[in-house]
């Protein structure tokens, strides 16, 4: 795969589902890699080639829609007769259509946002007739509106003030040992502001990532019945640090911060962005 725009991933995309013949759009980048899998100019399935990458069933579990024993019998039963994994769930009556069409919307977007958002990506499509044993398949617009497709009306107070956000995301990245910071909407994956980053290190990709880290949490407190608020996710890593700070005067919101390991006092860090996200008005 050669040198390539910054937009390739769309661009290359686009050529895959303009094709009569379909295939799949294979992405490479020093961070991540994926592939989009396109079928009668719709996107059937995308998957994220990383082994912490969220999966479909582990989605389908968290949500209690079935057990771990049913997704390995239904996947014994696919890798037998050489069915589709969704309209198997469907067929044995574990999930109505209407939900693992819902669930599988929801997946698939987070997945596709995450490959979208790549600015060092490579991608080539390569075009493979295949037969798809499934109506579950979208549109590119149902999975990604397009930029141009004006965000849903909100109240004048629910309008989100930028500038206090690039403020905020710009005192985010003076803490030590910051590179990378962003206001991401837990619900879409979406980032709504973002700041720093490297080549290596795509802020935006790993924001959406992390959105299935914010969701599992919140499932789990749920289903222990914890009637509390997450103040902060850590994760640590061999060579970083990754904070996630849930706003608590909007709901469905979070900042995220990536600082590097070697250089960050981590108990600062914590408090000055506990004091970011207090004066941080969305």
């Amino acid at each position: 795969m050669s040198s390539q725009p910054r937009h390739v991933v769309r661009t290359v995309l686009r050529e895959a589902l303009e094709s009569k013949q379909g295939g799949e759009v294979v992405v490479k980048s020093a961070s991540l890699s994926g592939r989009i899998f396109v079928v009668e100019r719709k996107v059937a399935w995308v998957v994220i080639t990383e082994p912490s990458a969220p999966n479909f069933s582990s989605l389908l579990m968290e949500e209690r829609l079935v057990s771990r024993d049913d997704i390995e019998q239904v996947m014994a039963e696919c890798r037998k007769k050489g069915g589709n994994f969704c309209e198997t769930l469907v067929a044995w009556g574990l999930v109505p259509r209407e939900t693992v069409r819902g669930l599988l919307l929801q997946h698939l977007s987070r997945q596709l946002r995450a490959l979208l958002a790549l600015t060092d990506a490579q991608a080539l499509f390569v075009p493979q007739p295949r037969a798809y044993s499934s109506q579950l398949t979208f549109r590119l617009e149902e999975l990604v509106p397009p930029v141009s497709q004006p965000p849903p009306p909100h109240s004048p107070e629910e309008r989100i003030p930028m500038a206090n956000v690039k403020q905020s995301l710009e005192e985010s990245l003076k803490i030590e040992g910051a590179f990378a910071a962003c206001l991401v909407d837990a619900k879409s994956g979406m980032t709504l502001g973002s700041i720093g980053g490297s080549p290596t290190f795509n802020v935006e990709a790993a924001a959406a990532g992390n959105t299935e880290v914010v969701r599992a949490k919140l499932k789990t407190m749920n289903a222990l019945g914890l009637k509390d608020r997450i103040e902060d996710i850590l994760i640590t890593l061999g060579e970083q640090y990754h904070v996630i700070r849930p706003l608590s005067t909007r709901e469905g919101l979070f900042l995220y911060l990536a600082l590097h390991r070697s250089n960050a006092n981590l108990a600062l860090a914590r408090f000055k962005l506990a004091d970011i996200e207090k004066s941080l008005a969305v």
